[in-house]
């Protein structure tokens, strides 16, 4: 018996030493991912070692040990007798030939996920390498199984140069991507004075499903009767979900891959030079980061390009920014600033959170719930103290020439924490006591934030432009994610952006069509619409479009499109005396 379990012991450690081998290799390829999905780092030796050595070094044995195990309960299954050597072609070319599929999979995976970020032609790239992995893959998985390698001595030679010329290939395609950008062309232009105040009123997570019944009966006063005198449209963002891209891509009217926000922490290798914005997802490469492999770092979150705010200052208005996290020059929060003081209307609500935030407090079971509803309530009313406070130092000046650029994030926190209480139909095993406790949390807080909204649109004067955006819905987690918390006992989570269906976009102002409903909207349109509305240029370019149908018809007939190159360059000369 003592010799079985010692001859098992070697023969697992060969395979572990033939599988590891064939890691390396795998794993200088998955490096080269990082590079296909940020085209702001050249693929250059200085650049890519320091990303390989890390991630070879970590994925070379953790690959060794893990198909080892697989390949030794395998063997002990079918009773296999075939010796292994310590370092054999055979071994290693199967174990190569599994990597390779797993590779497949990631750079699959990743390309799906990367459609709306890259630019087109780095998009071509990625498509062209995992074409090229896939097939190439194919035909030496074929040959591995069902020809064999060594029944020719020119066979294993001639599958390691064809591996060999594969993985060349994935480097000559990614080297001969260059993202070259014209300057664009300067011009000038002269704006009118403002004749009505803008309200940008952003929302994360507000759900169509849920806003536009509430608001039609009557439980949100404010968006319901936006939604009677404006149009509507669902608002589609990039995918998939990455709120910071989404607003920045709202604010510029361009994709990510041009005002170059992605996610809000830049990673590099420790000892290495380039910062990369995207990590690849499900490598497992995050690991790296949490274990120091990786050194990360708060990204610049302020886009590349010019963004609405600065458009809307250069034009003659006064933009007061709040709640944007650096994507805006934000107005910052006064110290000792009471809401509930200086905008009576809000104090209801407000209280109603509150009572729902102390019976939450009293269960130590719920204190996810409790952390995320007492965050969200705080930053949203720190928000509002900043837009208050800003407002009030604005003075006496006319009221149609204020822009109000307002993001309120706690909507989204909290359902991602409510959303079974609020649809238990969608769960089905949420206690009726809890649905009772906790099911009105989701709606007060529209109601909180459907107060805000009249509150602000108040202080604009008489028929200002009000645009209501949200990127995302929210929709429940699917049915693994919660066995795997009934399993776990980890988390409240029970929201999800993923497959939660588009935004919204809710228009209301002169120029806007009462009561209309559009079939689509992009998140890079909102931008180039709220421009036309307020006869100021459109930049050639910003990916969206001014979505025409949103006018009224005769706000079209007397209102023509223009256009500037590009606002990064445009003058504004000869201003009025307003």
């Amino acid at each position: 018996m003592a010799w079985r379990m010692a001859r098992a012991r070697t023969t697992l450690s060969r395979l572990a030493v033939n599988a590891t081998l064939a890691g390396f290799w795998a794993s200088a390829l998955l490096a080269l991912l990082v590079f296909y999905l940020d085209s702001s780092v050249s693929l250059t030796p200085r650049n890519y070692w320091p990303v390989a050595s890390v991630v070879v070094l970590a994925y070379g044995p953790a690959s060794g040990i893990a198909w080892a195990l697989l390949a030794g309960a395998v063997r002990l299954f079918v009773a296999f007798r075939v010796p292994v050597p310590w370092v054999g072609f055979r071994p290693f070319w199967r174990f190569l030939v599994a990597d390779f599929c797993l590779l497949c999979a990631a750079y699959a995976h990743n390309l799906r996920l990367s459609r709306d970020y890259l630019p087109a032609a780095m998009q071509d790239h990625l498509t062209s390498a995992t074409l090229l992995l896939i097939l190439g893959t194919t035909l030496l998985a074929v040959d591995a199984v069902w020809r064999g390698l060594t029944r020719r001595r020119f066979r294993p030679l001639a599958a390691a140069l064809a591996a060999l010329l594969l993985s060349a290939g994935l480097f000559g395609i990614r080297q001969r991507y260059r993202d070259v950008k014209l300057p664009p062309s300067a011009s000038e232009i002269e704006v009118i004075r403002p004749t009505g105040g803008i309200l940008l009123f952003g929302i994360d997570g507000a759900t169509p499903d849920d806003l536009f019944p509430m608001a039609t009966d009557g439980r949100l006063p404010a968006l319901g009767a936006l939604s009677r005198a404006g149009t509507s449209a669902p608002l589609s963002a990039p995918c998939p979900p990455r709120m910071a891209a989404a607003w920045a891509t709202i604010v510029t009217g361009r994709a990510p891959a041009a005002h170059g926000v992605m996610e809000g922490t830049l990673f590099a290798p420790r000892g290495g030079h380039p910062l990369f914005r995207v990590l690849p997802a499900a490598t497992g490469l995050r690991n790296l980061l949490h274990l120091g492999l990786l050194r990360g770092q708060i990204g610049r979150s302020r886009p590349a390009v010019p963004t609405l705010d600065r458009i809307l200052a250069r034009s003659g208005y006064r933009v007061v920014a709040a709640g944007w996290e650096g994507l805006l020059d934000d107005t910052p929060v006064p110290a000792g600033s009471t809401v509930v003081d200086r905008w009576p209307s809000i104090a209801p609500h407000v209280e109603r959170l509150r009572d729902h935030l102390r019976e939450v407090r009293d269960r130590p079971d719920e204190a996810p719930l409790a952390a995320a509803l007492g965050e969200a309530l705080r930053r949203d009313l720190a928000v509002g103290a900043a837009t208050l406070a800003a407002l009030d130092r604005t003075g006496d000046g006319p009221p149609t020439r204020r822009a109000l650029l307002v993001r309120m994030a706690g909507l989204d926190a909290v359902a991602h924490v409510f959303t079974r209480y609020s649809h238990p139909d969608r769960f089905g095993n949420v206690p009726p006591r809890d649905v009772e406790r906790l099911g009105q949390v989701i709606p007060d807080y529209y109601r909180f934030l459907d107060a805000w909204l009249e509150a602000m649109r108040g202080r604009l004067g008489p028929e200002p432009t009000v645009l209501v955006v949200s990127p995302y819905g929210v929709a429940p987690v699917g049915v693994g994610r919660r066995v795997f918390q009934a399993l776990t006992g980890s988390g409240h989570q029970s929201g999800t952006h993923r497959n939660a269906g588009p935004g919204l976009l809710l228009a209301v102002g002169p120029g806007v069509r009462a009561g209309g409903r559009l079939e689509h909207a992009s998140a890079a349109d909102v931008l180039p619409t709220l421009l036309y509305l307020r006869d100021l240029p459109v930049g050639r370019d910003m990916e969206g479009e001014p979505l025409h149908r949103l006018a009224s018809d005769t706000f079209a007939d007397r209102h023509a499109l223009a256009a500037v190159p590009s606002w990064e360059t445009v003058s504004i000369v000869s201003p009025p005396v307003w």
